[in-house]
């Protein structure tokens, strides 16, 4: 893969998990990191020492905070390259009823309108930026029902959504758009189902998590090498997709020789699905 060094990339949720390996692996091949998070303990020691990340507290659901982070990096850098937003949480847990609806809407707020907020302040900084990026993450339930997390899963559907109005409005402007689906990676957002137990979570989803918990889960380095190849040249020209990191053929060469035609199809889209688009045989016959 074509590897460019020296860019300028603002990270969001980045004192844990995929957003703090982020920070690691793209500060150490030379770019310059900007770290957020709410956690000024957690995210200080992700950029500790490193002369290439540096970071700032950011509660992304707190459009003045996210104003004043823009600024901070405005006044560090004349451009940004790529904005990732990793920032997400389960939130609220259990059956609809007897979620909190505090916790629901908070959901929402983090998980969406931070990313909202991020992207539509950063958005100078990008445009003056090289082969701008903007990478986004979906999660559970965006493409399928995912119950007893009703919160998270409408939030990751209205991101992937998000990410694909701001990929063709952003098209003309040289802004690529794209999310990833990182799978279940070992990190501290599944210790939420973990605590949430059988009963609230789910009893066939809490096992399922602990199996994978106990397995190891999905390897950090294929989400991260996922976000890395769509940063790259290689990508040029793909946007407004969902690339599921440990699923799709984005590391064949068939895949990157198509990217003009992959972005112009449906594929790794959401999609409703009309029965005129069935095979033959099908449920197609029986509905005409």
């Amino acid at each position: 893969m074509d590897v460019v060094t020296g860019r300028r990339i603002l990270i969001a949720g980045a004192s844990a998990g995929i957003g703090a390996a982020l920070v690691r692996a793209l500060a150490a091949r030379g770019d310059t990191v900007f770290a957020c998070a709410r956690r000024v303990a957690a995210l200080s020691a992700v950029t500790e020492g490193d002369t290439l990340a540096r970071s700032r507290a950011c509660d992304v659901g707190d459009e003045s905070q996210v104003r004043a982070l823009v600024g901070w990096v405005a006044a560090e850098v004349p451009a940004l390259d790529a904005v990732v937003f990793c920032a997400g949480a389960f939130g609220a847990i259990g059956p609809v009823e007897k979620t909190d609806s505090d916790a629901w809407w908070s959901t929402l707020r983090d998980n969406v309108f931070g990313a909202y907020l991020l992207i539509k302040h950063a958005l100078p900084l990008l445009e003056r930026g090289e082969r701008s990026r903007i990478i986004t993450f979906s999660g559970g339930g965006a493409f399928g029902t995912f119950p007893r997390y009703s919160a998270y899963a409408t939030s990751k559907a209205a991101l992937v959504r998000l990410t694909e109005c701001l990929a063709e409005e952003l098209k003309s402007r040289g802004i690529a758009v794209n999310a990833v689906a990182p799978g279940m990676v070992a990190t501290e957002i599944h210790e939420a189902t973990l605590r949430a137990g059988p009963d609230r979570a789910g009893r066939e989803h809490f096992e399922r998590t602990e199996a994978a918990m106990a397995r190891g889960g999905v390897p950090m380095e294929v989400p991260v090498a996922c976000v890395e190849f769509l940063l790259s040249p290689e990508a040029d020209g793909l946007t407004g997709k969902t690339i599921a990191a440990g699923f799709d053929p984005w590391r064949s060469e068939r895949f990157r020789a198509h990217l003009d035609e992959i972005t112009g199809s449906e594929v790794y889209t959401m999609r409703r699905i009309n029965p005129v688009h069935l095979p033959d045989g099908s449920l197609k016959e029986r509905l005409s």
